[in-house]
């Protein structure tokens, strides 16, 4: 990594002060950290995702606890998960109502989620989520 990150002194410019050198590595450090990895499920693993896309407010709620697992059809019983019944009489968890419409996690990820939505309304899914 170059250490003329955003303007900043090279170690080799002459004698620097300690603060200046602490400086330095802190402009490193803050380069590095807001670089965002290349995952393929980084884009969508943030806080605020759903709120970025265009869509009804109850289709961005139902996609944000879609995707952090905190649907609606979740009871702790016993200290155990257990989940409402689907249409089809499964239990209700977010991986069964991503394969029972017949959708992918890709899909769950991806920026247009509005195919999403309306899976979940036509497979009479979205009052689970």
């Amino acid at each position: 990594m170059n250490a003329n990150i955003k303007g900043l002194p090279s170690a080799a410019s002459g004698e620097l002060f300690a603060s200046e050198i602490f400086s330095i590595h802190r402009g490193k450090a803050n380069f590095a950290w807001k670089v965002p990895p290349a995952h393929e499920w980084y884009a969508g693993n943030r806080p605020g995702l759903s709120l970025q896309s265009e869509g009804t407010r109850s289709a961005q709620t139902a996609l944000a606890k879609l995707r952090s697992g905190h649907i609606k059809s979740v009871k702790f019983v016993d200290k155990e998960k257990t989940y409402s019944s689907c249409p089809c009489s499964c239990p209700a968890s977010p991986a069964h109502v991503i394969d029972c419409i017949g959708a992918s996690a890709r899909l769950l990820w991806s920026e247009g989620e509005n195919g999403l939505v309306v899976l979940l309304e036509r497979h009479s899914i979205m009052d689970l989520v």
